[in-house]
């Protein structure tokens, strides 16, 4: 398999959901994601900005359920948005869209891909002593070791997260939780998307390309030759 590039993936908050709520007509579970009242942040795109999951047009969850990705969950949503009736009333309008989640435990495959030993991954004591995270088991240990135990706080640092040889190069969509802030799309999802013209997405080739406040969040990413 040839190797791929991989971009971070950016949803755009020209259309943003400022509050979501479960609703169960007829015994569905459906999501009710009201929009800001705001013409800065209530344009209707394709994918609309949220806090954990996607909102999304049938249009372009098509594209990600014919792209290879970690296990998501769907479901149908309303969207609900003010639009000006005439002067200064305004009426709420319903829109169907779905709701794409990626859950975190969907990436566990994608831990086993980090070859530890080539990656900057460290714990950090106290005493700001640095550890070197050798292996996801080792950070998981530190995790609980901080929830159990009162004087034996760490932090953690990711540095630079290199995959190994055994990296998935067919994956269109990935995500590493405990290491990294970003959603990663492979340049087969990014072209798609762009033919497509869905709007008001974003993709960074590195994190030097996202803004200052969020790069410490967001580690070097780099493929073993």
């Amino acid at each position: 398999m040839n190797k791929v590039n991989y971009y971070i993936f950016n949803v755009d908050d020209t259309g943003a959901i400022e509050h979501m709520e479960q609703k169960s007509p007829n015994g569905e579970n459906v999501p009710i994601c009201k929009m800001y009242d705001d013409p800065e942040f209530n344009n209707l795109n394709d994918i609309l900005h949220s806090m954990d999951e996607f909102i999304m047009t049938k249009r372009t969850l098509a594209i990600f359920k014919e792209s290879k990705t970690i296990p998501y969950e769907i479901r149908k949503a309303k969207v609900i948005r003010k639009e000006k009736l005439f002067g200064l009333f305004k009426i709420q309008k319903s829109y169907d869209y779905y709701e794409l989640f990626f859950p975190d435990l969907g990436a566990e495959k994608c831990y086993a891909w980090i070859d530890f030993d080539k990656s900057e991954i460290y714990a950090i004591d106290k005493s700001e002593r640095k550890i070197k995270i050798k292996s996801h088991r080792q950070k998981l240990d530190l995790i609980q070791e901080n929830k159990s135990n009162n004087t034996s706080k760490y932090t953690f640092e990711a540095k630079k997260i290199v995959f190994g040889k055994n990296f998935d190069f067919e994956i269109d969509f990935f995500k590493i939780p405990l290491y990294s802030w970003g959603e990663y799309v492979s340049e087969r999802l990014k072209n798609k998307l762009q033919k497509s013209k869905i709007t008001d997405i974003g993709f960074a080739h590195d994190k030097e390309q996202l803004g200052k406040m969020w790069q410490p969040h967001y580690p070097i990413i780099e493929f073993t030759e």
